[in-house]
């Protein structure tokens, strides 16, 4: 599993399975390497049990797209986000931007140009179609945001990029 940190709070994203075209994900909310959101609360039967405990499912047509939407951020520090075909998931990557539409209303005394690294806000948008009785999908669910550093958004994705090349090489 891939693990974003900013301090402890962690996205983790695995890749499950690859199946009839489908590149499916794993995404989890972690807050000292436990799940943020109640597990009893997803959905369970069909293909949602092939998920671990404390994840949850989205799914990629043909191939992964989100590695290529985090590298295009990276290497042109423009905002970028990335959505599958079915849209349970969606990652949103900022540079230098505290909140993507509000502004830091408060600067820190030592924040000098000086010392300022850069730094990306991430934010993942789960929707409620993860969740138990919800039929379809509603554009509503819950958001994770992390602030971290270009330094540990790059390891990210190269960890990212290698389980996915071995993810593929096996299947």
């Amino acid at each position: 599993m891939a693990k974003l940190k900013s301090g402890h709070l962690t996205l983790g994203i695995k890749f499950n399975r690859l199946e009839e075209e489908w590149v499916a994900y794993e995404f989890s909310f972690l807050w000292k390497d436990n799940p943020i959101i109640n597990d009893d609360i997803f959905k369970t039967g069909r293909w949602w049990d092939k998920r671990r405990h404390g994840t949850f499912l989205a799914n990629d047509y043909e191939k992964d797209y989100l590695i290529e939407t985090i590298k295009n951020v990276l290497s042109t520090n423009k905002s970028d986000y990335w959505e599958p075909i079915e849209p349970d998931v969606k990652v949103a990557i900022y540079p230098d931007n505290y909140f993507p539409f509000l502004k830091e209303k408060f600067v820190s005394v030592d924040d000098t140009d000086i010392n300022k690294e850069e730094w990306f806000t991430v934010m993942v948008f789960m929707d409620t179609y993860n969740f138990k009785d919800c039929i379809s999908y509603s554009s509503e669910g819950v958001s994770l945001s992390l602030i971290v550093g270009r330094k540990d958004l790059e390891e990210f994705v190269t960890t990212l990029e290698t389980e996915y090349n071995n993810f593929v090489k096996k299947t």
